[in-house]
């Protein structure tokens, strides 16, 4: 999710890193959310889009089709509380990202929550393999611990209002989000963990690539050819 270039032994690379990252990073447009821990958090407008695809979808496909017997009203702030709710868990995954960057050193400008999920603004580089690792893994370690916990959650909110257990129509508001959260968590850290550069896993891959053969220049053509190269999504 978070872009994170790495400085090379030499500076070049790692000043191309660095202009890449901010092209690829949206501009100051939008609106400061938060400050947390220090760390500014902001919201793009194109976050807007993506925000109302997810409630439009679930407001108008999923959750009608499954709840036969739920009013709109319900319906729809279902729908809206799942979209921000899942952009709450976006910005714990860049937040881990920035905590973990910040005590290895790494200055944090800030995060910013826009169109393709999230990115965590850099102000220089992880400075070892070991770090670049650190700040990869951890973010979809926190999708994967928020999943598992939502689900866990969902499963048991389910037994309570299902007591059999199996229809979908027959889970109330609390099990039905917190087990499409949770899924959507899972989906997002299984999705971020692919050995694809520049996702966080080819970020892992290329740590470990660094660590290996103590070239940045290689870690960073052999992370690339696994995957293609482009913006990191959520």
């Amino acid at each position: 999710m978070a872009d994170m270039s790495v400085k090379s032994q030499s500076g070049a690379l790692g000043s191309a890193g660095v202009e890449q990252r901010r092209s690829l990073a949206p501009g100051q447009s939008g609106f400061r959310l938060a400050r947390i821990a220090g760390i500014e958090v902001r919201v793009d407008w194109s976050l807007a889009v993506v925000f109302w695809l997810i409630a439009f979808n679930l407001g108008t496909g999923l959750l009608p089709a499954r709840h036969l017997n739920w009013s709109g009203g319900l319906i729809w702030v279902a729908a809206f509380a799942a979209a921000a709710l899942f952009f709450l868990s976006v910005l714990a995954h860049e937040l881990a990202h920035a905590l973990v960057g910040r005590a290895r050193g790494v200055p944090i400008e800030g995060i910013t929550l826009f169109l393709f999920g999230g990115v965590s603004r850099l102000g220089g580089e992880p400075k070892s393999p070991g770090a670049e690792f650190l700040m990869a893994v951890v973010g979809p370690l926190t999708s994967l611990v928020i999943g598992i916990i939502c689900t866990a959650l969902g499963a048991a909110f389910a037994d309570r209002s299902a007591p059999d257990g199996l229809e979908l129509s027959s889970f109330g508001p609390a099990a039905t989000l917190l087990l499409w959260l949770g899924s959507s968590n899972l989906a997002l850290a299984i999705f971020n963990i692919l050995p694809g550069f520049p996702l966080d896993g080819g970020r892992v891959l290329r740590a470990i690539l660094w660590k290996a053969t103590g070239d940045l220049r290689k870690a960073t053509r052999g992370a690339t050819i696994a995957g293609p190269r482009g913006r990191r999504v959520c």
